[in-house]
């Protein structure tokens, strides 16, 4: 019996000995690999997507731009029937249309502020996911490293003991005498 559970335990170490080698030598698993890939590919199309996105062809700036374009003609409308009213000079009807255009462009500024603003933010949520795929990655490289010592000196310390338990050559001269 005692030869069985020494032979047992040289096979249990040889196994740990071996799966301890095979991490040391063949890497992580290649699923992981193909993860990490997976998941920077798809942080860095989320990037390009965002970042790089036509803000002024949005819904909300479209409609922002249509809400002063529609005030500014109406405006416009407005100023003619009063110049022809009042007899106004086309210098006062250009004075109150050039008002209606910086109105117009200080919308297209706001709009390029919050474009800015917007910007700044994809930029800096694209450094954190950066930051967080960096910081899994050495995770996933300090447990590889970490994870093989223990499995070589398991699987070392096993086959030793396997080696200790089993008398050599006197365990066959026992079973010849027990029969």
């Amino acid at each position: 019996m005692k030869l069985l559970s020494g032979i047992l335990t040289g096979l249990t170490g040889g196994l740990q000995l071996y799966s301890g080698v095979k991490r040391l030598f063949g890497g992580r698993d290649r699923r992981a690999d193909r993860i990490m890939a997976n998941a920077r590919a798809a942080e860095q199309a989320w990037y390009k997507r965002n970042y790089y996105n036509d803000y002024f062809n949005s819904s909300m700036a479209r409609a922002a731009m249509k809400r002063v374009e529609d005030t500014l003609s109406k405006n416009s409308g407005q100023n003619r029937a009063y110049a022809a009213v009042t007899g106004a000079t086309p210098e006062t009807t250009l004075a109150q249309n050039e008002q209606g255009l910086n109105t117009m462009e200080s919308m297209m500024t706001n709009l390029a502020a919050q474009e800015s603003d917007r910007r700044s933010s994809v930029d800096a949520q694209h450094l954190q996911n950066q930051s967080s795929l960096y910081e899994q990655e050495l995770k996933n490289l300090t447990y590889d490293d970490t994870g093989v010592d223990p499995n070589l000196k398991g699987g070392l310390s096993l086959i030793d003991k396997a080696i200790e338990g089993v008398n050599w050559g006197n365990e066959f001269k026992k079973l010849k005498k027990e029969k």
